[in-house]
Order: C-alpha cells, then sequence, then structure tokens
C-alpha cells in the first residue's frame, strides 16, 4: 500500500479503478488471513473439544469488523460526493464498534485485564467483599490485574494511549486542516498505528510472561507449598530475573 502511494508521490493518487481496487486489497489481506486462522483454530478446539473455542470465533469476529469499513470506504469512492456523504454514518458506526470491540479485546483477551466484572463494584462499596481478600490491593490493581510489572500508572497510561490510537481514523475529518493532501493523511496514521502496536505489545509480553511463570511455579512447586504461597509474594518476582533475583530466590528451591 506504501509502493502504491509512493508510486504517484508526489501528486495525490488518482480516483480510478485500479487504485481504488488495489490499496482496499491490500489493506483487506492481513485480515482476511487472521479471520481464516481463528477459524482453523476454532475447528481444531471443536476436534480436541476445547472449552475454549469459542474465543476464536470471536477473535474471528473482530477481524471481519475490520472489512466491512474498508469495503464501504471503498464504495463510496466509486460514486458521487452526495450519495457517498449519506453512507457517511453507517462508516462512523461501523469504524466505532471495530474501534470499541478492538480495543475491548486487547483489554481482556491480549492484557489479561478487567476479566473480573464485580471488582469495580466491590471497591464502590456495592458488593460486599471479605476484607483478608480487599487487604494490600489497590483500586486499580483489582479493577486491571494483580500483577502489573510495569506498574499502575504506566499500564493505565497504555490502555488510555491505545483508546485514543484506536480512534485515530477521526482525524480524516480534519484532514484538510492538518494535512496537505490525503496520502499524508495515510501516512500519518501508518505511523500512528506502527506507535499503538508497539506500545501493545509491552503488555502482551508482560502478560505472556506472568502467566510462563505462572504456570512455572506451579509446576515445579510442592501441592503443600502451592498452598501457603500468596499472589503478593509472587507479585514480586521481577520480569527479568538477573543474577541479583538467582541469588536471592536459591534459597527457596534448597527449601523445596
Amino acid at each position: 500500500m506504501l509502493w502504491h502511494l509512493a508510486s504517484h508521490y508526489p501528486e495525490p493518487v488518482p480516483s480510478s479503478t485500479h487504485s481504488i481496487i488495489i490499496p482496499s486489497l491490500c489493506a483487506s489481506l492481513p485480515y482476511i488471513i487472521r479471520a481464516r486462522q481463528c477459524l482453523i483454530m476454532h475447528t481444531v478446539g471443536k476436534i480436541k473439544n476445547d472449552p475454549k473455542r469459542y474465543q476464536h470465533l470471536l477473535n474471528a469476529l473482530k477481524y471481519s469488523t475490520s472489512l466491512f469499513p474498508l469495503c464501504v470506504s471503498a464504495y463510496q469512492k466509486t460514486i458521487s460526493e452526495e450519495s457517498a456523504a449519506n453512507l457517511e454514518y453507517l462508516l462512523v458506526t461501523l469504524l466505532t464498534i471495530n474501534s470499541l470491540y478492538s480495543f475491548a479485546w486487547d483489554v481482556v483477551m491480549d492484557w489479561g485485564m478487567m476479566q473480573n466484572p464485580t471488582a469495580v463494584l466491590e471497591h464502590a462499596g456495592c458488593v460486599p467483599v471479605p476484607s483478608s481478600q480487599a487487604k494490600g490491593k489497590s483500586c486499580g490493581h483489582a479493577v486491571l490485574r494483580n500483577r502489573l510489572r510495569f506498574g499502575l500508572l504506566s499500564s493505565v497510561s497504555i490502555l488510555a494511549a491505545d483508546l485514543i490510537l484506536r480512534f485515530s481514523w477521526l482525524l480524516r475529518y480534519h484532514e484538510g486542516v492538518l494535512f496537505p493532501n490525503a496520502d499524508a493523511y495515510v501516512l500519518c496514521t501508518q505511523f500512528l498505528e506502527a506507535f499503538r502496536r508497539a506500545i501493545w505489545n509491552l503488555l502482551r509480553v508482560e502478560w505472556e510472561n506472568i502467566k510462563q511463570m505462572k504456570s512455572k511455579s506451579g509446576s515445579k512447586k510442592s501441592p503443600a507449598r502451592s498452598n501457603l504461597k500468596s499472589d503478593d509474594e509472587e507479585e514480586q518476582r521481577p520480569l527479568f530475573i538477573g543474577s541479583n533475583s538467582t541469588s536471592i530466590s536459591a534459597p527457596r528451591s534448597n527449601a523445596m
């Protein structure tokens, strides 16, 4: 897609059929491939009788919501300006659904946050919670997750940035004011998307590390030790284990 834009630089891309079809297909291909992979994983999960195989269907639905705005946007370029303006409300609705769905998937599934729907009500006092469970937990940790290796402030900042950048398509309605031409707008949104994916990876890798560390600690320790070890003790384990943390954890492994 960037090659197609660069081939016409510094002139804008002409409004011809191939200039509409080629960028639209290039933009749709990654979503089609990922949706197909999710459907294949759902089929595999069905064969293995995986109780969580429905998550692959929800993931495929997430990628499919990205295709509808692309189709509407490409169709708008083939009709008159008056007819295209009538489809603008439909396009905004589809883009909003895709942005909110994708953001919710980022938070809950990719980052492992906000998986307890009653946490907000518990801290608001609407739902009673035992004092032993609420002790030592801030509202942010309870709502997001107990272990935040990057800290509460950094995690919340990444969440806010991800939500804002999910709606970067709103810049198209200020395209004439902020950008010299349409190609500059496309290039800017591509860079914003690259930045969003970079900060998305921070929490994604963090969540995978937490799951792997939890899985390893659960397989190595005895059942009696497993009942004694609390989440607060596990939360003190660093994200990147160095020589200092190894010397500290050595007596613990000898005791096992």
